[in-house]
């Protein structure tokens, strides 16, 4: 992505929905977590937004299934209502990128249904998005990454 400007002029320049991907996984709050589970298979999606007359009403994500579903013994036709975020932080899709950087950063987010200014719900932002966007700024040293986090390069490639 060639530009001129700084980075963090773009972060506040760039609006998220410029940059979103439109796949967006959702379901109303009466999804089974067995059905629930399967969709997210399916979609390859780390989230469920739960949505009713197109209001967030929750959102339904790997954390849920891990911290309240596994370890205890819940019956699985029961609705994902019962299991969900029940008040999931969202941003508006004009927020700038900076913004959802911030606060998936702070909140530890990996997901954030994105609503319109009548917060109807229209997309979601995944922090994989967020790391697509912001290697776009660092194409050389994303791409000489190691495949390993802890590999050392002893020789030159090719040499």
């Amino acid at each position: 992505m060639p530009t001129s400007k700084p980075v963090e002029v773009l972060l506040k320049e760039k609006k998220i929905y410029e940059i979103v991907n439109p796949r967006l996984v959702q379901a109303g709050p009466d999804i089974s977590i067995k059905e629930a589970i399967r969709l997210m298979q399916e979609r390859h999606a780390g989230y469920i937004v739960i949505a009713k007359d197109q209001k967030v009403v929750g959102l339904f994500a790997e954390n849920e299934v891990v911290l309240k579903i596994l370890e205890n013994n819940v019956d699985w036709d029961q609705p994902v209502s019962l299991f969900m975020n029940s008040s999931p932080v969202t941003l508006n899709i004009k927020d700038p990128v900076g913004k959802a950087i911030d606060l998936m950063g702070h909140g530890n987010f990996y997901h954030i249904p994105l609503v319109d200014e009548n917060n109807h719900l229209m997309n979601v932002l995944s922090v994989r998005t967020l790391i697509r966007f912001l290697s776009e700024f660092y194409p050389t040293e994303v791409y000489n990454l190691p495949p390993k986090h802890d590999q050392i390069i002893l020789t030159q490639e090719g040499g």
